[in-house]
């Protein structure tokens, strides 16, 4: 009696390990067979350059607004792009300035720069 039940103990572990190594096996032919669409890569393409250039901007614009008014800024107030080909971001200042308007175009230049209204870039 206990060998019968070692064979069909046995037999369970059998299949779950059949059932597992197939699951597997379809889930890799899935992952293979399923590729990335020239829409879907043109769409990543769109949202890479719209992170780069929001990186850069958040690196270049506190570093102009310090040269020109002595105060870093650290609150982002507001931000506007059409994610291809500028970044606008406003700060708030605290005693230099009051409202900083820092934009940044799609080679990683600051394009323009208005601080409290007069144009600086």
């Amino acid at each position: 009696m206990v060998e019968e039940f070692e064979n069909e103990k046995m037999s369970e572990v059998t299949k779950i390990i059949i059932a597992f190594v197939c699951v597997m096996v379809v889930g890799g032919i899935i992952i293979a067979t399923s590729g990335v669409t020239e829409e879907q890569k043109a769409s990543n393409a769109v949202l890479m350059q719209y992170n780069n250039l929001s990186r850069i901007a958040q690196y270049q614009c506190p570093r102009v607004i310090l040269k020109h008014t002595g105060e870093k800024p650290y609150v982002v107030k507001n931000s506007d792009s059409d994610k291809q080909s500028y970044v606008t971001l406003t700060y708030k200042g605290d005693n230099e300035f009051s409202e900083s308007i820092c934009t940044v175009d799609r080679l990683g230049k600051v394009a323009k720069l208005l601080i409290d209204g007069k144009e600086i870039i």
